[in-house]
């Protein structure tokens, strides 16, 4: 250490003991600094995790309806798992290029009941998908069994004119 960083009074000279002294302050300070950070470091850690944990309890109450599309050459096929759902609970509609899927899980009867942990979730619940190819929505077939919602979308077929040239 330099003797310019030193807080000496004018007319006074560093001695070995002053050099140390001012040393150990320096230490000091650089330690007390180190534990403030350390200690909002943990503290924004601590508040990451339970951040963390808020997210991820939202996406499980608010978890999407899991869907599968699969195109063929000639329909589309949707397969949506609906769980604690009956028929007439979930509404449909398609258009061309596109389906919606809206449905309500009921809550059940709460009272009395002393939840040690609840993770499903109740409420409305919409998903709607986007199609690859338009569709013939007034030709669409739908099944609902075993919570599984199936609906089969035949394609539009395509008007090509085959044109012959001269």
């Amino acid at each position: 250490m330099s003797e310019k960083n030193l807080k000496l009074k004018p007319n006074e000279t560093a001695t070995e003991e002053s050099i140390l002294d001012e040393e150990s302050e320096v230490e000091n300070e650089l330690t007390t600094s180190e534990r403030s950070i350390n200690d909002i470091l943990s503290t924004l850690k601590d508040k990451q995790e339970e951040f963390s944990q808020m997210i991820s309890d939202y996406s499980i109450f608010n978890k999407r309806t899991l869907v599968d599309v699969i195109e063929s050459t000639d329909s589309i096929t949707i397969i949506a798992d609906l769980p604690r759902l009956k028929n007439q609970d979930i509404e449909i509609a398609i258009s061309e290029d596109s389906v919606d899927i809206c449905a309500e899980m009921q809550e059940e009867n709460t009272e009395n009941v002393n939840y040690i942990l609840r993770e499903r979730s109740y409420g409305k619940i919409r998903r709607s998908i986007k199609l690859p190819s338009k569709v013939v929505a007034k030709d669409a077939e739908g099944t609902y069994k075993d919570a599984v919602l199936t609906i089969k979308l035949p394609k539009k077929q395509k008007n090509i004119l085959r044109l012959k040239i001269d």
